[in-house]
């Protein structure tokens, strides 16, 4: 295996077009527009995988970079070169900041990082593109892949040029030679978090559904993923009043249900199908009210001796934006993508469809977005924001009931993961179902 990967590292690099060749600008020259000029990182190893299939995959992200001519791409060897002389040091897995930084020290306008994880047999690839000057990431494109080894390549080439196909390609120019730049002053210190919370970078490069752990109720049968405690910046600056201000929140590790709860599951305990909409056992009940799933759970717990419940609106988002990533869509940036992922206005008919057709996000969670919209434990509360608790928020008091993620009736404007909807805890309506929650105890 070890000189498969290292034969296919070779192939990648002898066919790409390594800027190493051309020529540098003479001292003094001035250098053009940065934002031509990009730097790839060895891809982030997510878990137990082997730590040599890094650099093959790197270098087909950068073959195919190369080939595209939308950037010109460092080579690898002047990368490894400028950093050795500034003594910085790619310590543990490659997050953002620290990428970053070694830009800086590159002198590129952009770097590409990367990861991959493995839950069961499906492999995980993410890749973004990020801006040097501002830190921002500017696209994240991912993909999931069923196969052996060697096809991950073809899997990594396709999420490369997914990466690469909006905009113009930049002009032709040479490469100059970067100077160093000065070392940015370290960051302050996060505040410690408790023990049994495990804190994760702020833009996770990639976080896998944690260990691929699940769970399956032996009762209902109802499946449902292990989503590992951390911190992130909550909110949209740019949405809705009500989104505003984006704050930090810290949770506990808990379990979230895979899917919405269907019209069956919900038959099964209570006897009757209260939806509208009666399409199938495996379309997400719908038309009821916070409290009439109140009353589902009560009886759930009952039969079954456990201690479901509604996800928090914190858990809801955390988990919607696979761990807090600045995801816009619940597993996309990009609404000319967002039909792979949601039922809602645009491809939806008007209409419902059974849970799980579309694609999940990166924790392995289906229908986050779009399909129904869903109940979460908090009371509503407009201003919430400025004054949430940090750790293990939820609104509490009496009034309206909050439900997130949009419907198939929505706009993609209304199916954002950090839109936030009220409705009384006594109406249903035939665009609101729920997933359930359990405790990681």
């Amino acid at each position: 295996m070890r000189s498969f990967l290292i034969a296919l590292s070779l192939l990648f690099l002898m066919a790409s077009d390594p800027l190493a060749a051309q020529k540098s600008v003479k001292p003094g020259k001035p250098q053009k527009n940065l934002s031509n000029y990009v730097a790839i990182f060895d891809f982030d190893i997510v878990g137990k995988l082997d730590h040599d299939i890094s650099r093959p995959l790197s270098d087909s992200v950068r073959n195919v970079i190369v080939k595209s001519g939308r950037f010109k791409v460092m080579d690898r060897a002047n990368m490894d070169r400028i950093l050795k002389e500034q003594a910085f040091q790619m310590t543990g897995s490659v997050v953002k900041e620290r990428a970053v930084e070694a830009g800086q020290f590159l002198g590129v306008g952009k770097i590409i990082i990367g990861s991959i994880g493995i839950v069961g047999k499906t492999y995980f690839i993410s890749l973004s593109l990020v801006n040097i000057e501002s830190g921002e990431t500017e696209r994240v494109e991912e993909d999931t892949c069923k196969c052996e080894l060697d096809e991950l390549i073809e899997s990594t080439k396709r999420v490369a040029n997914k990466l690469i196909t909006v905009g113009p390609a930049p002009a032709e120019m040479p490469m100059a030679e970067p100077a160093p730049a000065p070392k940015p002053a370290p960051k302050p210190a996060p505040e410690p978090l408790p023990e049994r919370v495990e804190p994760l970078p702020q833009e996770p490069v990639y976080i896998a559904p944690p260990s691929g752990v699940t769970y399956k109720d032996p009762v209902t049968g109802m499946e449902f993923v292990l989503i590992k405690g951390g911190c992130f910046q909550m909110g949209d600056e740019e949405g809705d009043r009500e989104e505003r201000p984006v704050h930090e929140v810290c949770m506990s590790n808990f379990y979230l249900g895979r899917y919405e709860v269907t019209q069956g599951q919900w038959k099964a305990l209570k006897g009757k199908n209260p939806s509208k909409n009666k399409n199938s056992d495996t379309d997400p009940v719908e038309d009821v009210s916070w409290n009439d799933v109140e009353d589902f759970i009560k009886e759930l717990n009952q039969k079954t001796g456990r201690n479901y419940r509604l996800p928090t609106e914190a858990e809801w988002e955390y988990a919607a934006r696979s761990g807090g990533r600045k995801y816009k869509w619940a597993g996309t940036n990009n609404e000319s993508d967002l039909g792979n992922f949601a039922w809602y206005n645009d491809n939806s008919s008007r209409d419902h469809r059974p849970v799980g057709q579309k694609r999940p996000n990166s924790y392995g969670l289906y229908d986050m977005t779009g399909n129904v919209a869903e109940w979460v434990a908090d009371v509503y509360d407009s201003g919430y924001y400025k004054e949430s608790p940090r750790m293990n928020p939820v609104g509490s008091g009496r009034g309206d009931r909050v439900y997130r993620g949009g419907s198939f009736k929505d706009r993609a404007k209304d199916v954002r993961t950090t839109k936030r909807e009220k409705k009384s805890n006594r109406r249903a309506d035939q665009t609101i179902g729920f997933r359930l929650a359990l405790p990681a105890r």
